[in-house]
């Protein structure tokens, strides 16, 4: 019989310790945004819905054509930077993934328009190599195994025709929210 209590009562000791364990890193955390005291993730609140969105080839966000350029600036509120704490600036992955790309199409369409090759512009190669390694990264580390057909031979292309995603309207409407908070609008 007492062999029967101990074992129940280390049973619950366990399952009590357990449970407190893995709940100290979902309660929520106070931080100072001084040195490395930040969350790692923005805590914003997303919306229970989910956004269709069709892909496709578009007209907007062109590659070299004056409303491309504004598209791609608008894309990044306040240059893409948010400010958590006492107005300390920081950027997120979405907003450092499109300046990414639109530095990417600078670069494009710099060597394009120059007809030489980005090795002759160091200042721009560099900040390129960087986009691309951190992108190439970011499909890695966000991976997906949605499928899509891919039509056309012999040369195939994927053709996806609509992705489900969480509803980054929630994101903008948060970086403004840090940009009036912090009198930076």
């Amino acid at each position: 019989m007492h062999l029967v209590l101990l074992a129940l009562l280390c049973l619950a000791a366990t399952k009590i310790g357990g449970i407190v364990w893995l709940r100290r890193d979902f309660v929520s955390k106070t931080y100072t945004f001084v040195g490395e005291d930040y969350p790692r993730v923005w805590p914003i609140k997303w919306p229970e819905r989910q956004v269709l969105i069709p892909v496709h080839d578009t007209v907007r966000y062109q590659l070299e054509t004056d409303d491309g350029a504004a598209e791609w600036s608008a894309s990044l509120p306040g240059d893409g930077i948010i400010y958590l704490g006492e107005c300390r600036p920081y950027t997120i992955g979405m907003f450092h993934q499109i300046r990414c790309l639109d530095i990417l199409r600078k670069a494009l369409v710099g060597v394009q328009s120059r007809n030489t090759s980005i090795q002759h512009d160091p200042e721009n190669r560099d900040i390129a190599r960087h986009c691309m390694g951190y992108l190439r990264q970011m499909v890695l580390c966000r991976s997906r195994s949605y499928i899509d057909p891919v039509l056309g031979y012999p040369q195939p292309n994927a053709h996806p025709d609509t992705d489900q995603c969480r509803d980054w309207t929630a994101v903008y409407q948060e970086a403004k929210w840090t940009h009036q908070r912090c009198g930076k609008t």
